[in-house]
């Protein structure tokens, strides 16, 4: 099998997870669209370091978090510790899920959206602003008609207990606080 055709069927079974891991991490859409763009390149350019016996998502994953630090270091948008700190969590996070035999990206997904469902009522709006309609902290805030320092705080609260639900699911070993 050719290079080309190898890379486009493994972007193509990953390109799920990596929107997710993107959206999780950056400020807003364009921010996820650019750097999953940067990261395909990247992806293809190095191909040839691609080790092949191992998992093609972390390689992939790799890559794009090397790329969504560096555009936030660049543009200055936090601290460059504070980045490192939460990036290696959700990578430690991320790789643990990993380790589960069997499971797709897709598989994964019906824990999470198990435990959003289960969230109440004003964190599961939370959730649905920042990550399924992709509004920056301000528009959500004003589109749930609170302040943003309040809609912080019902975001933060929401994450812990979806932390804590998929925990109990055995996804995490840990709760990320």
């Amino acid at each position: 099998m050719r290079s080309e055709d190898l890379f486009d069927i493994l972007v193509r079974q990953h390109s799920l997870m990596l929107t997710a891991y993107l959206r999780s991490m950056a400020f807003s859409e364009s921010l996820v669209d650019d750097v999953f763009q940067e990261t395909l390149i990247t992806a293809w350019r190095r191909l040839d370091e691609f080790d092949r016996q191992r998992p093609f998502g972390p390689w992939l994953r790799g890559i794009a978090r090397n790329t969504l630090l560096s555009k936030a270091r660049g543009k200055r948008r936090y601290e460059s510790h504070i980045a490192d700190l939460i990036e290696s969590r959700i990578a430690e996070q991320v790789e643990k899920m990993d380790t589960r035999p069997g499971d797709t990206f897709a598989d994964r997904l019906s824990d999470l959206r198990d435990c959003v469902a289960r969230l109440a009522a004003d964190h599961r709006t939370a959730v649905d602003l920042i990550y399924i309609r992709g509004l920056d902290t301000n528009h959500a805030a004003a589109a749930a008609g609170l302040s943003e320092e309040t809609f912080r705080k019902r975001l933060y609260r929401a994450r812990l207990a979806l932390a804590e639900c998929l925990r109990s699911k055995g996804c995490f070993e840990e709760t990320l606080a």
